[in-house]
């Protein structure tokens, strides 16, 4: 019996070592784990700090803070949207849409052609008058002045109340044979990129490359947003093109701005506010003119 209690002793005592030992083990390697994830965690943010990491995953974790920072905001009850909103345009002119209408009104009637014409390539309307305000946007100044009405818009419709859904844009993007200066105006005002639109592949390559449709210095990111620019849209025909070689190579967009609205084709389906629609894009504009 006495034997028996030994044995049982000794095989407990040397259980509990093997489990002391395996637990020591087991904790060494936890804390050795958690010493390298600390080790990498320091080391890439030291390179994120100093510029080391490669942008897309930079990108990546500055997103995923962002997300962590906003979800704590409103938890706190921080109105996330409307400060997002009014920081977004603070630094764009505010003035009222009456005033600025009537500001546009005046000026664009020294664009005028005061005899008849035809509007439309694809379905040709008539009309007693037309506003060159192409024409006139090919003088810098001039360009410069419709671009600030432009931003007072855009201000208005992406600012707080406003009711453009997605104000978050990267790049500005305008039709070549649209209104480049007014586009590149703009770009400068909101401290954007530019793309400008080619109708016609300045090339043709494979695989697909961007740079066969639209002009930039820097190639936008898969997934970025543009703002879509020009003077007018009469039928949407050129913004039509745009927006699908736009979303072609990726890209997003679900907002066009213009100075003003041509309403020659307002009673048939080509106009260009009917056309944008399916595409989910929406027009606005300063003014609408006759």
């Amino acid at each position: 019996m006495a034997n028996s209690a030994t044995e049982a002793a000794t095989t407990i005592q040397q259980s509990s070592v093997a489990l002391g030992v395996a637990d020591h083990i087991f904790q060494s390697g936890a804390n050795m784990i958690i010493l390298w994830l600390l080790a990498a965690a320091t080391v890439f943010q030291i390179a994120e700090l100093v510029g080391l990491l490669p942008p897309q995953m930079s990108n990546w974790i500055n997103r995923n803070r962002l997300r962590e920072t906003m979800r704590l905001l409103k938890e706190f009850g921080v109105d996330i949207d409307t400060t997002k909103r009014a920081n977004r345009v603070a630094r764009l002119e505010n003035i009222a849409s009456d005033s600025l209408a009537a500001r546009v009104t005046a000026r664009l009637d020294s664009t005028k052609i005061g005899h008849p014409v035809e509007v439309g390539s694809r379905l040709s309307v008539p009309g007693d008058h037309y506003f060159d305000l192409m024409g006139a946007t090919s003088d810098l100044r001039k360009a410069e002045i419709y671009a600030r009405d432009l931003s007072a818009l855009w201000r208005s419709i992406a600012g707080v109340g406003g009711p453009v859904a997605n104000g978050d844009i990267d790049f500005i993007v305008t039709p070549k044979t649209g209104s480049p200066l007014l586009g590149a105006c703009l770009a400068d005002l909101l401290e954007k990129p530019l793309l400008l639109h080619n109708p016609e592949e300045k090339f043709r390559s494979h695989p697909d490359d961007p740079r066969s449709l639209f002009d930039f210095s820097e190639q936008p990111l898969p997934g970025s947003r543009g703002l879509l620019v020009d003077d007018s849209s009469t039928g949407g025909g050129k913004a039509l093109r745009l927006i699908d070689d736009l979303r072609a190579c990726g890209w997003q967009v679900s907002d066009f701005i213009v100075v003003f609205e041509p309403q020659l084709k307002t009673g048939t389906k080509d106009n260009a506010s009917a056309r944008l629609a399916p595409k989910g894009v929406t027009l606005h504009s300063i003014i609408k003119t006759t």
